[in-house]
This record gives structure tokens, C-alpha cells and sequence, in this order.
């Protein structure tokens, strides 16, 4: 990458040929984060190669039926997810360990013919839905997703969330503000997937402040004593 590059600037450039890193339950979304163990041969060159260039990996979702072909190319859900490789470790016996850190939703437009192990696609940037009528509700509602994720951190008994709550605080843009607190509170494999493939802001923003109320309901519910 060169000194004038950030991490959405590779992206971008990558989505021409761009690695994807089939799996079937791992969804990056946009602004989170995705700790990933690398071990078999064919990813494992992967990564060397895409350490050796631009840092860029998609992690695409494999489609239902994918077992009985996984050793081969099965078919892959075509909106996901593309991160840049924030942190990596090579192991001592030739595995990885990488931190990705998404920055774009995309969706597979062609998979090219194999010229190595792995798998590479052509892919086009999925661009973010916001209607005038909807702004400002949207904005309105950023708000209310800005509170909620602060009243989130004081009522954990950790401090898990704390970090999730200055970032959420600090970003201003309502796009990357619900993806990053998306990517945060949403578990579900299936909950992630629905969230990436959701283009439109407004929707998006609805879903990240129920998955919120959620949680801050569930942490607020008395434990023990009598019912």
C-alpha cells in the first residue's frame, strides 16, 4: 500500500481481483472488526499473498449446501464483506492469525478462473441508501442509537462496551455510525448476513437499535430472588 493509501482506498482498488475467504458462519460488516485463525494450505497461501501485496481479503458467506463440495469451489452468498488486514501473526507451524477490519460491503459480479488455490472474484461496491424524505429521521434517530449505546456501557458490569460507545459518540456520518455498532452487537451469523445485504440506512439503523434495546433489557432484568 503506498504512503498516500488508507484501507478504503485499497479496497476499492482491489475489487477488480479481489481474494475472498469463503467461511460459514463469519460476517465482516463495514467499520467491525473480525479475528480470523487461517490453517488450511490453500488460505494459508493466501494470506502470504495477500500480505505480500494489498492487505485486502473479502469474507464471503458460503451458500446452504456448501459441505458437500467445501474441498472445492462451492457457491458463495454474493454480498460481503471486504476488510483490510489490520494486524497478522504467522504461527511457527505456518498458520495465521489476522485482524480484519471491514470497510465495504460489496457484491460478486464474476468469480475468475482459478489460477491459484484459493478463490478470486470481481466485485462492485454496494453504495448506501438514504432518500431525502428519510434524512431526517435517520438523523434524529442516530441520536436515540448514540444513547442507547451509552446507557449500554454504564449498565454492563465490564467494560466491554466502552470502547463501542466513544466510537459511537465520536462518528457523526449515520451510515458508518450504525454499521459500526451493528457490527458490534450483532452474534447471529444469520442477524450479521441480513444486516450486511440491508442497503438502506434507515433499515439498517431500526435493526441496530433493537439488537441495543435488547441487550440493554436483558443486562437491566433483576437476577436471583424470588419471581
Amino acid at each position: 500500500m503506498g504512503e498516500t493509501d488508507d484501507p478504503r482506498d485499497a479496497a476499492l482498488r482491489a475489487l477488480a481481483r479481489l481474494k475472498i475467504f469463503p467461511l460459514p458462519s463469519s460476517v465482516l460488516i463495514p467499520g467491525g472488526y473480525l479475528p480470523l485463525h487461517v490453517f488450511e494450505p490453500r488460505y494459508r497461501e493466501m494470506l502470504t499473498d495477500c500480505l505480500a501485496s494489498d492487505r485486502v481479503l473479502a469474507v464471503a458467506t458460503l451458500a446452504p449446501g456448501w459441505e458437500t463440495n467445501y474441498e472445492g469451489r462451492p457457491a458463495v452468498l454474493p454480498m460481503m464483506g471486504v476488510g483490510y488486514i489490520e494486524s497478522d501473526e504467522k504461527l511457527s507451524n505456518g498458520r495465521f492469525n489476522i485482524l480484519l477490519q471491514g470497510q465495504l460491503r460489496v457484491r460478486m459480479l464474476s468469480e475468475h478462473p482459478a489460477t491459484h488455490a484459493y478463490r478470486e472474484i470481481h466485485a462492485a461496491l454496494v453504495p448506501d441508501l438514504l432518500r431525502p424524505e428519510d434524512r431526517d429521521e435517520v438523523e434524529a434517530t442516530s441520536v436515540t442509537l448514540r444513547r442507547l449505546v451509552l446507557d449500554l456501557a454504564a449498565a454492563l458490569p465490564n467494560t466491554t462496551a466502552r470502547p463501542l460507545a466513544r466510537a459511537a459518540a465520536s462518528e457523526r456520518d449515520e451510515s458508518r455510525l450504525v454499521d459500526l455498532v451493528g457490527a458490534a452487537v450483532l452474534s447471529d451469523a444469520e442477524q450479521r448476513q441480513t444486516f450486511l445485504e440491508q442497503t438502506d440506512v434507515k433499515r439498517r439503523l431500526d435493526m441496530a437499535i433493537d439488537r441495543v434495546s435488547q441487550m440493554l433489557l436483558q443486562v437491566s432484568q433483576p437476577t436471583g430472588g424470588e419471581a
